[in-house]
């Protein structure tokens, strides 16, 4: 069920894309609505249990999972600038190992509070997608980056939990932890982003 969710999340994304360049104000209430939901998630349920279990290492692995979102905006900012295929090529690699993780952190074992917040970061994963992909190197090539990151994650998802079952939890800590530093990246620069689009009072 989480695999399928997930998948329908990243397929809304171009969808939710078109509806925003229609309707600015429904853009920012969908934006608002999966950063503050993804925010309460990470930071209520799974951050404290994360550094209960894993100690302060995790805390260090929360850090090392921040730093991964912001490498694949660097070469995603490269791609859409330049508009090279090997950059998008490379973007699609990058994308293709996070959803392999995703995979991971949509197993039952990894608990429904990181489920939830993955599925929903997907939202914005799939209008990023579309809109770096398209543009630059075709539909047909979007679509085709849609499609490995979905088998990507249905690689992981169906194959890996055998592999979990047999982790410590201490372990499993440390991976819940890299996940939720990458979905409070996903918070803090959304809500940056979100800031600096905002209309600006002139004094008069």
């Amino acid at each position: 069920m989480n695999f399928l969710l997930s998948t329908i999340a990243l397929l809304l994304g171009p969808f939710i894309y078109a509806m925003g360049r229609r309707n600015a104000t429904a853009e920012r209430l969908l934006d608002a609505f999966v950063i503050l939901a993804i925010a309460w998630i990470v930071g209520v349920h799974i951050v404290p249990e994360v550094i209960s279990a894993g100690g302060v290492a995790a805390v260090g692995v929360i850090a090392i999972g921040m730093a991964f979102p912001f490498v694949l905006r660097r070469i995603f900012h490269l791609a859409s600038s330049q508009m090279r295929f090997t950059l998008l090529s490379l973007a699609a690699t990058a994308l293709a190992l996070h959803a392999i993780i995703d995979g991971i952190a949509l197993l039952p074992a990894m608990g429904d509070p990181l489920s939830v917040a993955v599925i929903l970061h997907r939202l914005p994963i799939g209008m990023a997608i579309w809109w770096t992909f398209r543009p630059a190197i075709g539909r047909t090539a979007a679509i085709a980056a849609f499609a490995i990151l979905i088998a990507a994650t249905a690689f992981s998802y169906f194959l890996a939990d055998p592999v979990v079952d047999m982790l410590e939890s201490r372990t499993l800590a440390y991976f819940q932890a890299f996940v939720s530093g990458s979905l409070i990246d996903l918070v803090v620069v959304g809500a940056i982003e979100k800031f600096r689009k905002r209309p600006q009072v002139r004094d008069r």
